[in-house]
């Protein structure tokens, strides 16, 4: 087993785990990694607001220097979707953002990627990191200098994010928007692009803070959105962004109620067409908790929709994989989104790396919103078209009645004509159990009666269980929900 800091698709802890011979130890395990096993030559180092982040990136910054690797590296806080696009344009083979999202101000981490932009997980050279850290293993003698290089990421990222969708300064003049950033990293780019563009924006808690006085940087919790919550209700803004600590989450309020992500989509999908014409089939990865509604939707538009597994590494890997037709761009509904990036804005055609940039899907939901703001109207009356009980969680410990009661809620779901569903059009793994009953797979046709269940066991706690229905409307769905939580009912449900 490795250290606990260790997971799935990055590194993350509490702040102490790195700090003095800890964060040292894992520098070195990181800095042979990117050196000796990807035999990278150069590095790009960035980190967010976090407490510790500054000393992580600095012990960072002399490691791998010590390895014989050039170091570009941004010493100021910076999102995420910032260090992706630095990496992306010094075609570095590598990189480390030192982040802990959307986790309690307690938390440090890292994010690591290879070659391309793509994601260092467990299946793709974490374990390598991991078992270094582990058995202490040294830097060798460099065979070449290592140099430092510090320098300006926000410019770049701007100027890209603005040229990739086709915003001019100015352009969008005559917006009046607001932003809660919740003293998170990404606001000085957010905001200047904004201002370019001609957006008015007024920003709550744009200072990066790694003290996260609102509490987690996270624009899920309910608690660290009361004073945007109270802004809505006293303000005349149309639209409020909401951005987690490193910035790679973007949540969406349209007249102070939350649009989801796969609605969003449909609410941008004509400016994603016009932005991709030789894209034939525009082809767009979602959630499998999304609605097959907005699946309906969007298909009618020409559009193919495939769903693919939670989680960052997950749908960049699908992307990668994805040759005809290409898929373009993904939408999680944690409220990441996700695109194929041009190398070269300009040039459409020019190589594309899949990854996330929040500014770019930022100015286009601006941009979709000054042309036609009715097409909001139009999501949140689909949105709230259909049944929904959100997700809820219970506790088994007992892999006997976990067993057990999966059964039984596949036989439940049989008898009720549901279709079960494992795998995406690829034919890989979704991580989790989806059941639907009237959807039609190809076109997303929906027949009378039509729902859906998602069934997850958590990667995180293994006794736990995960649930959403969704459906035509409550006297399909109720009926669900009812007879799973019967079947439930002896175990303890967390949520």
């Amino acid at each position: 087993m490795y250290h606990p800091m260790f997971k799935a698709h990055d590194i993350r802890a509490k702040r102490e785990c790195f700090a003095g011979e800890g964060g040292r130890r894992v520098a070195v395990a990181v800095a042979y990694y990117m050196a000796c096993v990807l035999k990278a030559d150069s590095i790009v180092l960035c980190r967010d607001a976090r407490l510790g982040g500054e000393t992580l990136l600095e012990e960072m910054v002399n490691t791998c220097s010590r390895a014989g690797l050039v170091v570009y590296v941004d010493p100021n806080p910076v999102g995420s979707c910032q260090f992706y696009n630095a990496c992306m344009l010094h075609d570095a083979p590598c990189g480390v953002m030192i982040t802990a999202s959307h986790n309690p101000g307690s938390y440090l981490g890292m994010k690591l990627v290879g070659p391309d932009l793509s994601p260092i997980s467990m299946e793709s050279g974490l374990a390598s990191v991991a078992r270094a850290y582990e058995e202490g293993t040294p830097l060798p003698s460099a065979t070449r200098a290592g140099a430092v290089k510090v320098i300006d990421t926000l410019t770049p990222y701007i100027e890209y994010s603005m040229a990739l969708a086709h915003v001019g300064r100015g352009e969008l003049s005559g917006l009046s928007i607001a932003c809660e950033f919740l003293n998170g990293s990404s606001a000085t780019a957010i905001m200047v692009g904004l201002g370019r563009a001609g957006v008015a924006c007024t920003p709550l808690h744009p200072v990066p803070n790694g003290n996260f006085p609102l509490g987690e940087p996270n624009p899920g919790r309910k608690e660290s959105m009361e004073e945007a919550l109270t802004f809505i209700r006293t303000h005349q803004v149309p639209l409020l962004f909401a951005f987690d600590g490193d910035g790679d989450r973007m949540d969406l309020l349209v007249d102070g109620a939350q649009l989801t992500p796969s609605f969003v989509m449909y609410s941008i999908i004509d400016q994603l067409k016009a932005l991709n014409p030789h894209e034939e089939p525009l082809a767009v990865l979602f959630d499998p908790k999304a609605s097959p509604i907005v699946f309906n939707e969007i298909a009618g538009k020409g559009v193919q929709i495939d769903i693919v597994r939670n989680g960052h590494s997950a749908v960049k890997h699908v992307m990668r994989q994805s040759r005809q037709p290409r898929y373009l761009c993904a939408a999680e509904e944690s409220a990441h989104y996700f695109y194929q990036l041009p190398t070269d804005p300009s040039k459409p055609d020019s190589r594309r790396l899949a990854g996330e940039n929040t500014l770019f899907y930022l100015l286009l939901i601006l941009k979709a919103f000054k042309e036609n703001p009715k097409v909001f109207n139009e999501a949140q009356a689909l949105q709230q078209s259909f049944y929904r009980r959100r997700e809820w969680s219970i506790t088994i410990p007992d892999g006997g009645q976990r067993t057990a009661l999966l059964a039984q809620i596949e036989a439940l779901m049989a008898g009720m004509g549901a279709t079960r569903i494992e795998h995406d059009g690829s034919g890989h793994s979704l991580g989790a159990v989806l059941y639907r009953r009237g959807v039609d797979t190809g076109t997303y046709g929906l027949e009378r009666g039509w729902l859906q269940l998602f069934q997850r066991i958590s990667e995180s706690e293994e006794s736990l269980l995960r649930f959403e229905v969704i459906a035509e409307n409550e006297a399909v769905g109720l009926p669900l929900v009812e007879a799973l939580l019967a079947l439930q009912g002896r175990f303890t449900q967390t949520t």
